[in-house]
């Protein structure tokens, strides 16, 4: 019915949040015999599986053709009649967007920049979703009036208010996609942005940084560079001439969102290396920094692993409810695997620093109780409901797909290694992955592992995915990670923040939950079953403002349990809901909760790395 659906969208009030957008509908005269189409928004984003109903933020829907009728359906379809035998060649529907969610998922405006996702402010007719969208950025409000001063920063970088979109570009901020699928997959940041353009292997990539911050993106483009090049060399090529790597600068945050060429991430501004930094030519990393360079890795490899190898039930999904899949343990527990391995690999890290990174993943896994009642499968399907919509409580019956994934890919490398007699390995997998069904924009099966495993290894693989992703069993992890030279310790926790890794104390008390220093209490986040915290009788939401009568902090409180023998009790004063209580805490020896990876042969731990 429709020749092609434009869109015109741009800031109306950056004070109030508000884009407005003008939808045309260009209408073939010869094939618009239906009585009726269906104008819809998203409820939710591919790459994060929890409906969001975006169309909350939609109002004033509106159409001036005095011969359409306009009815709302439910809370995100609008159905659209004509009075008239013929419809009019050209409709215009207006309406606006409320932006004020500072995340990689929705829109946002602030004074600074305006950020988009489509599936946050395009309506789409879903009789058409094949049919060519435009989209024409409206950018005066945030660019016309800019102070922002256009000053070079370096050969390659431009500070200046602009449009920045992977989204093709047919001429000045006219934009065009071949359907709406596609049109959803390019996010957009107009307004006050650094952009930071270098050459990988052949491709163009782009580090762009909301704000006016001086971010140290040479050092960026050093540390990327080879992180870069380790997923191009694995598999083979990049998808896309050109990719963008969004960040949201923001005080505080951490996310990020896999695009078709592009990223949306979001990153505390002082975790972000800045000009002038003391540490900008040390071979050490501060412990943020990596962490953004193994986030920007992370999602890179999604544009492969994800984006183009995907389940089937991705491909063109409904976007208008649920859609369930087992395989996320496959997709984002494979790139959590990933993400820091290839740090390792291309020398951003030392052998030694991924160690302490793999412990402390290991260790993330063996304290989540849930572990022994979800399976890996189970945790992917059930993502909308119970990974997406966590509490409390959540830790007692879920398990992640990421970190219980990323334990699977390890132990199945090293089983794939183990059964082929090293001939080979993940690396070889995910290459069949993509060629098999990324590049034949086919989607896997459930059981895709095992059957590649079976036809191009010829090995049986199924008795161990069974236990590892079907059951709530844990994997041998100490036997398999001998195999790639690590002996794995098995230690108590030492502290209120201890992550796993190298132990730094001999505290050996059982806490059994997660507390956190608020001013001048400690607040109780959760509690773990069976463990001490909950004996004594502590929730989720206490305060404790005192241990045996003594006002504490973290270090206190930790002091004063080692001074306890085993057996013994002590009293804490807390606040819950208003009221002062009073419970006695039991002294009782920490379980061995803790990973910490030993590397016993440097030279076969090495070869595993492929360093």
């Amino acid at each position: 019915m429709l020749n092609f659906i434009q869109y015109e969208i741009g800031v109306e009030n950056k004070n109030e949040h508000l884009f407005s957008v003008a939808m045309h509908l260009h209408i073939n005269p010869n094939h618009s015999s239906e009585n009726s189409i269906t104008l819809a928004l998203p409820s939710w984003i591919p790459g994060s599986y929890m409906i969001r109903d975006f169309a909350r933020n939609l109002h004033s829907l509106n159409c001036e053709n005095k011969v359409i009728s306009l009815t709302q359906l439910d809370k995100q379809h609008w159905q659209i009649t004509c009075s008239e035998n013929i419809w009019p060649e050209h409709l215009v529907f207006t309406y606006q967007i409320y932006a004020n969610d500072l995340s990689v998922r929705s829109a946002f405006i602030n004074d600074e920049y305006a950020f988009f996702n489509g599936t946050s402010v395009f309506l789409c007719v879903k009789e058409n979703m094949y049919c060519e969208h435009k989209v024409t950025i409206l950018s005066d409000e945030m660019l016309g009036d800019s102070s922002l001063p256009h000053s070079k920063l370096d050969s390659h970088s431009l500070q200046t208010s602009q449009v920045i979109t992977g989204m093709p570009k047919l001429a000045n901020n006219d934009f065009g996609c071949n359907n709406y699928y596609d049109l959803i997959d390019y996010p957009v940041i107009i307004g006050s942005v650094t952009d930071y353009c270098f050459d990988v292997s052949g491709y163009k990539f782009h580090l762009v940084f909301t704000g006016q911050d001086s971010i140290d993106c040479p050092r960026l483009e050093h540390d990327l560079t080879p992180i870069i090049e380790h997923h191009i060399n694995l598999f083979g090529s990049l998808p896309c001439n050109e990719y963008w790597f969004m960040t949201l600068v923001c005080h505080n945050g951490f996310g990020g969102l896999e695009h078709l060429n592009s990223t949306v991430l979001q990153y505390a501004r002082f975790s972000l290396p800045m000009l002038g930094d003391e540490d900008a030519h040390t071979e050490k990393k501060s412990k943020p920094y990596q962490q953004f360079l193994s986030l920007c890795s992370h999602e890179l490899f999604h544009t492969w692993h994800v984006k183009r190898i995907k389940p089937e039930v991705f491909h063109q999904p409904n976007l208008f409810e649920e859609v369930y899949t087992p395989q996320l343990w496959i997709y984002e527990g494979f790139t959590s695997l990933y993400d820091d391995l290839s740090l390792a690999r291309a020398k951003v890290i030392t052998a030694s620093e991924y160690a302490d990174i793999l412990s402390e993943a290991i260790t993330r896994y063996l304290r989540t109780p849930g572990r022994h009642k979800q399976s890996a499968a189970t945790s992917s399907f059930e993502a909308w409901t119970k990974f997406y919509k966590q509490d409390a409580g959540s830790l007692n019956h879920i398990v992640s797909y990421y970190n219980k994934g990323a334990v699977i890919a390890l132990c199945l490398d090293i089983t794939i290694r183990q059964l082929s007699n090293n001939e080979y390995n993940l690396d070889n997998l995910m290459q069949l992955l993509w060629q098999h069904y990324g590049v034949k924009n086919i989607g896997t099966p459930n059981n895709v592992v095992e059957v590649l495993c079976r036809n191009e290894f010829n090995i049986d693989i199924s008795s161990f995915l069974h236990v590892a992703t079907q059951t709530s069993f844990d994997m041998p992890l100490h036997q398999l990670l001998l195999f790639i030279g690590l002996k794995m310790n098995m230690r108590p926790s030492n502290s209120l923040q201890d992550k796993g890794g190298k132990s730094v104390s001999d505290f050996n008390i059982d806490i059994g939950a997660n507390i956190s220093q608020s001013g001048d209490y400690l607040l109780i986040n959760s509690v773990q079953h069976q463990r001490s915290a909950s004996q004594a009788g502590l929730m989720v939401g206490d305060k404790i403002i005192a241990v045996d009568k003594l006002a504490c902090n973290e270090a206190s409180f930790t002091r004063l349990l080692k001074q306890k023998k085993n057996g013994q009790s002590i009293q804490l004063h807390i606040m819950r809901d208003g009221r002062l209580i009073e419970l006695t805490f039991p002294i009782e020896q920490a379980i061995q909760d803790s990973c910490e990876l030993i590397i016993e042969d440097a030279a076969r731990f090495n070869l595993w790395l492929g360093i």
